[in-house]
Order: structure tokens, then C-alpha cells, then sequence
């Protein structure tokens, strides 16, 4: 019955380590997937009411935004019309400059940037409402550039690859290591 027991025990354990693989190459695949220059914050906020001089939005993203001819910023004003900004990128800080706003209403924000890390291009777009009245936005800080949001610490997939694959692997050794075998075959013997 022990046998039988432990045959049990071992099955349970190989299925939770091809299970706990698995699972951290789909956190890997999916993070990687996902992360297609991902802003973590900007000022206006997204939904957020500004007022004062709004002359720019700034932006930024996890990951620094490669430098290329065709990245761009587009303001749309409340009545439609489409305006590219005069774009600046610096590491993970993406500002979009435009005439100051003077007309109140929703605005739109849409970019479309070369991500460095990966090479793809990602769009997005974000809106705000304009109005004199309300407070100006906080704008970002200069450190912006260096990022604040996903460069640094360890990330849920680095963390599964670092810790839970060798995990796995030192448990599959454990569990399937021959000498059960010659330890089974000793006590058959006697």
C-alpha cells in the first residue's frame, strides 16, 4: 500500500511541475506580448478636467521609446479637427507640444511610437477635458525620462524563470532519481 502511496504522491508532483512550467512560460509569452510601449502615466491624466495653460501632453511609458522619423503625436480638438504636435522623445519621456488650448471640450490624444524594446510599433490614445477653469495638470518630472514604472525590480516572469523553473526541475530530479529504484531493488533482495 506504501508503494502504491508513493506512486500517487509522485504522479501529483510531475503534474504540479509540467503545470507550474507551463504556467510560467504563458506569464513570460503573455507579458511579452503585451508589453507594446505600455504608458504607465501622463499628464493631463487620461479622463482628467485641466485647465490654465495645457501647451503639451506628456507621456511615460515602461519601456524607453525608440527615436524614429515616423513616431508621432495627434491631438484631436472637441470639434474634430486633427493636429500633429511637435514630438520629443527622451528614453521613456514622450512630450507632444501644441498651441496652447483656448476652446473648452473633450480632447483626444493619440500616439503612435516605435517601442525600443521590442522593435514593434504600438498606437494608443488617451482623452481629457479642457477647461479655463479648472487647475492645471501636474506635469512630469524630469526624471520622467528615466522611467519610474517597469524598468526596474523584477517582473512576475523573471521571477518565473528565475525561481519556479529551477524549482521544478530540482523536484523532478528528487522524485524520479534512480536511486528509488535501487533502494526498491535492495529490499526485494533480502
Amino acid at each position: 500500500m506504501r508503494v502504491r502511496t508513493r506512486k500517487i504522491v509522485a504522479l501529483v508532483v510531475a503534474i504540479a511541475i509540467v503545470l507550474a512550467l507551463l504556467l510560467s512560460l504563458l506569464a513570460v509569452f503573455s507579458s511579452t506580448a503585451a508589453a507594446h510601449a505600455e504608458m504607465h502615466r501622463s499628464a493631463p491624466n487620461p479622463g482628467q478636467v485641466v485647465g490654465g495653460m495645457v501647451d503639451r501632453v506628456e507621456m511615460e511609458f515602461r519601456d524607453p521609446i525608440q527615436p524614429h522619423d515616423s513616431n508621432g503625436v495627434a491631438l484631436q480638438y472637441p470639434d474634430g479637427t486633427l493636429v500633429l504636435t511637435a514630438i520629443e522623445v527622451n528614453g521613456h519621456l514622450v512630450r507632444g507640444r501644441f498651441d496652447p488650448l483656448t476652446e473648452p471640450g473633450r480632447y483626444r490624444v493619440i500616439w503612435e511610437l516605435l517601442d525600443h524594446s521590442d522593435g514593434d510599433w504600438a498606437t494608443e490614445e488617451l482623452e481629457f477635458t479642457y477647461d479655463p477653469a479648472a487647475a492645471s495638470p501636474e506635469w512630469l518630472p524630469a526624471s520622467a525620462a528615466e522611467g519610474s514604472g517597469g524598468g526596474g525590480g523584477i517582473s512576475g516572469s523573471t521571477l518565473a524563470l528565475v525561481v519556479i523553473i529551477p524549482v521544478a526541475v530540482v523536484l523532478a530530479v528528487w522524485v524520479f532519481w534512480p536511486r528509488k529504484r535501487k533502494a526498491v531493488q535492495r529490499k526485494r533482495r533480502r
